[in-house]
């Protein structure tokens, strides 16, 4: 024998699929499973709305005043989510506030957050379209 094992065709039945057709099958589910992959991939690399937090100001005991950035398309109404924090990161303030359409893609925003207690941070938890 030269060391490869053949199957007994009377036995078993003859291959469904040659080698041939097995292998491009293969490269085939290969080749759409990283197009899925890929797609899926650039939509979560690329959401609607992008906030980014550029400070935040203590005005009073109980009030912080936080300045952000949305980048979106412009027409796009956007509700953003931003919260204020205490020393423990626990959440003293909360506050959801809508961007109505704008005509830049990029624009600043501003906002104030009654605290139930002193906050030292604040961020944005994110903006959605509405």
């Amino acid at each position: 024998m030269n060391g490869t094992v053949q199957r007994p065709a009377d036995r078993y039945g003859a291959p469904l699929l040659s080698k041939r057709a097995t292998r491009v099958l293969i490269g085939l589910a290969a080749a759409v499973f990283l197009a899925v992959v890929g797609v899926v991939g650039y939509w979560v690399a690329s959401p609607p709305i992008r906030s980014d937090m550029v400070g935040y100001d203590h005005l009073a005991e109980n009030v912080i005043a936080v300045d952000y950035t949305i980048t979106m398309d412009p027409g796009t109404e956007a509700v953003c989510r931003i919260q204020a924090m205490n020393e423990g990161r626990a959440q003293v303030g909360f506050v959801e506030t809508t961007i109505p359409p704008q005509s830049s893609r990029r624009t600043a925003h501003h906002v104030e957050i009654s605290t139930q207690g002193e906050a030292v941070s604040a961020e944005v938890l994110g903006c959605e379209p509405t």
